[in-house]
């Protein structure tokens, strides 16, 4: 019987904190909405009308792109929760779920549509996401797992929102996506709604839904390190000796006091003791060539050396500008510590053309990369069915201000990509990451 009344009590809790999160992420997004529209209404007893476009247009695009965003998480999170295996990680999932879901209906509400049968189908179908995720959040509040059935109306669900957000990331890139100073006037309510029209009659197909109803959390901030406090005249010595002449710009504060020099080409800020904490190269990338994905790695691990860090290429992801991105991280006895990561960016003639070390300077330590008792197999276990695993791996996350030594599983369902983390203590799934793929390249979520 206690047990039974903590389950209840934790679902009570679990629900009301769903519904207060929800009113929060409405307080917030309709405070910004009273905001915007109090500003039109000012704007628009200004006589120069280019003035007044402009402002309505800039509130337009602030919308779509909150809009994008917002359906970007909904479909990462939809994903993930499909084939998660912990009902607590489930759980705060879906508590995301609903502040998504809830963020895509407000913002597209402040856009421009005309009558619009998809439209109304988007709509319906962020409502009843919303509702959907709110009630399985009261299933596992009651100590009720998912079903299969359940998992596949989150894949459905999934599935939708990918052509959605990628409806909205097209559009918003397109020269269609300006509202009013693309010369079609302040009336021009028609664009968008044409544009959602043309999204396949399909796109919002999915089962019908049954249901009884309508790695930095709370962590104390970092900060840079400030031992060893150099001149900035010594610093800018060992800038010189690695980027070329070097000049002093000044001192900033940001997470932690760093130095600022200019070299030619670019910029460097590196922590009061002398560390490269960021480089930036000023040129443009360039179309030459571009370097494959193992050549990539071993530029940007050599750079990272030249500076006095130890890591490994650990993750790449191409973009479209020209620029392969590449995540390093220390590797001890063959586990990948990713509190210790530093990203380089590598153009397309083989030159780094930016750095950025942040992460590894605040996290760096002598880590302690030893595993529990559950085996590969065991944690293989947890992983969620229908996933197919591709790799394996041994890595050191961070996960709610703990440090955990966890087996990293690269997995397949159909042609989506996830990475599944399991705790090598206790065989559990602490997190899990969906891959996405866009005009920014492949971003884990």
């Amino acid at each position: 019987m206690i047990r039974q009344n903590s389950t209840i009590k934790n679902f009570w809790m679990i629900f009301f904190g769903t519904v207060a999160l929800l009113a929060v992420a409405s307080a917030i997004v309709l405070g910004v909405t009273l905001s915007d529209k109090v500003a039109q209404m000012r704007m628009s007893q200004v006589t120069d009308e280019n003035v007044y476009k402009i402002s309505q247009e800039n509130n337009y695009k602030r919308s779509l792109y909150a809009a994008c965003d917002s359906m970007k998480n909904l479909d990462a999170d939809l994903g993930k929760i499909a084939v998660s295996n912990d009902a607590a990680h489930q759980t705060k999932m879906l508590t995301d779920v609903v502040i998504h879901a809830n963020a895509v209906n407000q913002n597209l509400a402040d856009l421009p549509f005309s009558d619009s049968d998809n439209l109304a189908a988007c709509q319906r179908f962020v409502n009843q996401t919303q509702d959907y995720a709110t009630y399985l959040i009261g299933r596992l509040g009651e100590g009720n797992g998912l079903t299969a059935d359940q998992r596949a109306a989150l894949v459905d669900l999934d599935s939708v929102a990918t052509r959605l957000y990628d409806f909205l990331q097209e559009y918003s890139e397109s020269d269609s996506g300006m509202f009013i100073v693309n010369g079609n006037g302040a009336g021009n309510v028609g664009a968008l709604s044409d544009g959602l029209n043309e999204v396949e009659q399909n796109a919002f197909t999915y089962e019908k839904l049954i249901y009884d109803g309508p790695f930095s959390e709370s962590v104390e901030q970092k900060r840079l390190p400030s031992d060893g406090k150099k001149s900035p005249k010594d610093v800018q010595q060992t800038v010189g000796e690695l980027f070329g002449e070097a000049k002093f710009v000044g001192e900033i504060d940001n997470e932690g006091k760093m130095y600022v020099f200019e070299i030619d080409g670019g910029r460097v800020l590196t922590t009061v003791g002398g560390k490269v904490v960021q480089y930036e190269a000023y040129s443009e990338p360039t179309d030459d060539n571009v370097a494959d994905k193992d050549k990539c790695i071993e530029i940007a691990q050599e750079f990272c050396k030249g500076l006095g860090y130890d890591v490994q290429g650990v993750w790449v992801s191409k973009t479209q500008d020209f620029v392969t991105y590449v995540n390093c991280a220390t590797v001890m006895d063959g586990v990948i510590v990713y509190p210790d990561l530093i990203k380089v960016a590598v153009g397309g003639n083989g030159e780094v053309v930016g750095m950025e070390a942040r992460a590894y300077l605040m996290n760096h330590r002598d880590w302690d990369v030893s595993f529990g008792e559950a085996s590969r197999e065991d944690a293989q276990a947890a992983v969620g069915n229908g996933l197919r695993v591709t790799n394996v791996a041994k890595a050191l996350i961070e996960k709610d201000g703990k440090y955990l030594a966890c087996y990293e599983f690269e997995a397949m369902m159909g042609d989506r990509e996830y990475y599944v983390y399991v705790d090598s203590r206790t065989g559990k799934e602490v997190e899990l990451f969906k891959v996405i793929q866009n005009t920014e390249g492949y971003t884990v979520m």
